[in-house]
């Protein structure tokens, strides 16, 4: 019996596909969970049910050295699973004025939005992977043009408007899509 994802994917059978990842939104959820998707393996998951036509992902570039030149050994190994891979620089967020503890953050929600819109013509359906609620004007706007829209995201860190919406969890799609540390190499990062 097909689980719930399967289900609604396969409503969607031989249509074009759009995914568009915000890194940003799922990268501290799988760090605090443990366990990191492997994207190739989930664009193939997605594969068994329509066509990808467009695979982004949207990832911030630490300004330190070390960590950036990290970040460019993931980015290329994005690439080569078929993802065009949109980056920006971090920006530093100070969370007190002393201005000694901070994180960094990036935000793609506009750069998202823009590309969806303009690749809406050549679109069935449209994969956004956040559980960010600020995606649901986006949503509204892809099903007025007559497309289909599913978010995918982890289900503890869900915006409560995205229970309301076709929405793919991670959780319960884990054994297809997870990082195995049979596929990691040294010094690889999964994200």
């Amino acid at each position: 019996m097909a689980n719930k994802t399967d289900q609604i994917l396969q409503k969607f059978k031989n249509k074009k596909i759009g995914v568009f990842i915000d890194e940003g939104n799922v990268f501290y959820s799988q760090r605090e969970l443990k366990w990191h998707i492997h994207w190739e393996k989930f664009l193939h998951y997605l594969e068994r049910h329509a066509t990808i036509e467009i695979a982004r992902y949207y990832m911030g570039m630490p300004t330190e050295k070390i960590a950036y030149e990290k970040n460019i050994i993931v980015k290329h190994r994005l690439e080569k699973e078929g993802f065009k891979v949109v980056d920006k620089p971090l920006k530093k967020i100070y969370l007190n004025k002393q201005k000694n503890d901070f994180k960094n953050k990036c935000n793609f929600d506009v750069e998202i939005t823009r590309d969806v819109i303009r690749n809406l013509d050549q679109l069935d359906v449209i994969i956004v992977v956040s559980g960010d609620s600020d995606f649901i004007g986006l949503r509204d706007d892809v099903l007025t043009h007559g497309k289909h829209f599913i978010f995918a995201c982890f289900e503890h860190s869900v915006a409560w408007e995205i229970r309301r919406s076709y929405h793919i969890f991670f959780e319960n799609i884990r054994d297809e899509i997870e990082y195995g540390k049979e596929n990691k190499n040294p010094g690889e990062n999964p994200r």
